[in-house]
């Protein structure tokens, strides 16, 4: 755990306003379970949890080397305001959570530093602290210029270190997450994705139920809830609101889709002719085939081909770091990777990659009602509607990755 250069961190175990463990319960009308959405990686969020993730007391082996590492390269004049404004448990400053408009990590630091000096003096006063604050946080509620700039060079110094030379895979990882949780709804409906996500999570007739420091009713009211896998979120799920957006459950995405979390040593990362040996119609086909997430068995299916062809096919692409690969109870998921991803559409990558998925009402999906993944939607409308037609397989690989 780090050690605050401060020594006058915020107390985690006080900071959502309570005195000791308890639970939250989030209660759903039919109207909220039709206003559930799932959150593709939102870099500065993942930003700010990381730090949490940082001075979690267990040490999650996957992420044992970043934590390595990311405290080695990180500046230490960085630490000074960002390890009290985001504690290892309870309420961290929420002005650092930007809204979900801000999709990249310049517009999430953007919105960050615009924030109006009464929210960051309401969030700093809602932060329960051991001894008296630091001088530096009255400055930064007064949006002291030489305070606001110090803080946006420790969050660009963090996102260097910490989030930037993983980020390809932190994105995957909750891609595949999100693949996941996709076949989840279509074999047995919201519910069953709201009573799965995580393993201190409890669904029961209409209310989430999940561990907090505290006891807290939340009731939706109608405004549907935001659903966000996080790499870093840890054993704790954490809640975000706002006044003018739905609340947004961060919750560990699974940690049976991938290995330690390590920087790629290049875009093969693995074998150094990966990306040679990708070439061909079939493997085009094989790429195209995992877009949405799909088991090695429906990938044979698709390819025409057996059992063990498409399984090869899929460590080659995986070697390559154009798919990821996970378990989900008994079955081999496979979904592509943002490189995957720039590959396929000619180097660049598809504008609404980030955007979230709305889920359709509650029931209203049946198992094999979404077809193949090509149903998936990523642009935020309800899945289910008219499926979107791909390219001819053959056609991709001439225009992208060329014919043996």
């Amino acid at each position: 755990m780090i050690k605050d250069p401060l020594g006058v961190e915020p107390d985690g175990r006080r900071g959502a306003g309570a005195t000791g463990e308890g639970m939250l319960n989030i209660h759903f009308s039919e109207d909220d379970l039709t206003r559930i959405r799932i959150r593709a990686a939102h870099p500065f969020w993942e930003t700010m949890l990381s730090i949490r993730a940082l001075r979690e007391r267990s040490r999650n082996a996957l992420l044992g080397g970043w934590r390595t590492r990311t405290k080695e390269r990180v500046p230490a004049s960085a630490w000074t305001p960002l390890l009290p404004l985001c504690p290892p448990s309870g309420a961290f400053a929420g002005f650092l959570m930007p809204e979900e408009g801000a999709a990249t990590w310049e517009e999430g630091l953007a919105s960050v530093l615009a924030t109006p000096g009464e929210r960051i003096a309401r969030d700093l006063a809602g932060l329960s602290w051991k001894g008296r604050p630091p001088g530096w946080v009255s400055a930064l509620a007064a949006r002291d210029p030489r305070m606001m700039k110090t803080l946006e060079r420790a969050l660009r110094d963090y996102h260097h270190a910490g989030i930037a030379p993983y980020w390809e895979r932190i994105q995957a990882r909750i891609d595949l997450d999100r693949s996941c949780r996709l076949r989840v709804i279509a074999e047995g409906g919201v519910e069953r994705l709201l009573s799965t996500l995580a393993v201190d999570i409890g669904w029961n007739s209409g209310t989430l139920k999940l561990h907090y420091h505290g006891h807290r009713e939340l009731r939706l009211d109608g405004r549907g809830m935001i659903l966000a896998p996080s790499v870093f979120c840890g054993r704790e799920s954490v809640v975000k609101e706002s006044a003018d957006e739905p609340p947004v459950l961060f919750f560990p995405a699974s940690t049976e889709f991938a290995g330690p979390l390590t920087v790629p040593d290049g875009p093969c990362d693995g074998h150094p002719d990966a990306l040679a040996a990708l070439l061909g119609p079939t493997r085009a086909a094989a790429l195209q085939g995992v877009i949405g997430g799909t088991t090695t068995t429906e990938l044979a299916r698709r390819l025409g081909v057996t059992l063990s062809t498409a399984s090869e096919h899929a460590k080659i692409l995986r070697e390559a770091g154009l798919i990821i690969t996970g378990r989900m109870g008994r079955q081999v998921m496979h979904s592509i990777t943002p490189l995957g991803a720039a590959l396929f559409h000619n180097g660049e990558r598809p504008a609404r990659l980030n955007e979230p998925h709305r889920w359709p009402a509650a029931g209203a999906v049946r198992q094999g009602e979404l077809g193949t993944a090509s149903s998936r939607s990523t642009s935020g409308e309800r899945i289910g509607s008219a499926r979107r037609t791909r390219p001819d397989a053959t056609s991709t690989a001439k225009g992208v990755l060329g014919t043996r």
